[in-house]
């Protein structure tokens, strides 16, 4: 699914966990990683043997706010990894993504990364 269908996707309910990991173009266990989950759990989720429960989906709707802002910045998964996998000076060198995973939780790191998003859109940021 190219990135501009995927953007059409987001107003619905999570379909397809796979989407949102492509957009992030992370592994399966970087993508668990940032999800706070296992791998296996996302290989399940993916392969829809099962549904993420109620807190995974709290966490993939998150993920999703942040992969909407994403989109809206750099428009295309290539920029999109690229930035989530370069370091950072606003994150005193970290790429966004172990941001994510080292923070004291998924949803902070998360909320982390967003405020540093808010700040491009604002010209504040590096």
């Amino acid at each position: 699914m190219d990135i501009k269908m995927f953007a059409l996707t987001l107003n619905k309910d999570i379909k397809d966990v796979k989407e949102l990991r492509n957009v992030m173009g992370c592994t399966r266990r970087v993508f668990a990683q940032i999800s706070g989950v296992s791998e296996r759990n996302v290989i399940r989720w993916e392969e829809k043997v099962v549904k993420p429960n109620s807190k995974s989906q709290v966490r993939l709707y998150k993920i999703e706010e942040l992969c909407k802002i994403l989109i809206d910045i750099f428009r295309t998964q290539q920029k999109i990894s690229k930035w989530l996998n370069t370091s950072n000076k606003s994150l005193n060198g970290r790429t966004p993504i172990k941001q994510i995973i080292s923070a004291p939780s998924v949803e902070e790191g998360i909320d982390n990364i967003i405020d540093l998003l808010d700040g491009y859109k604002l010209g504040i940021a590096s």
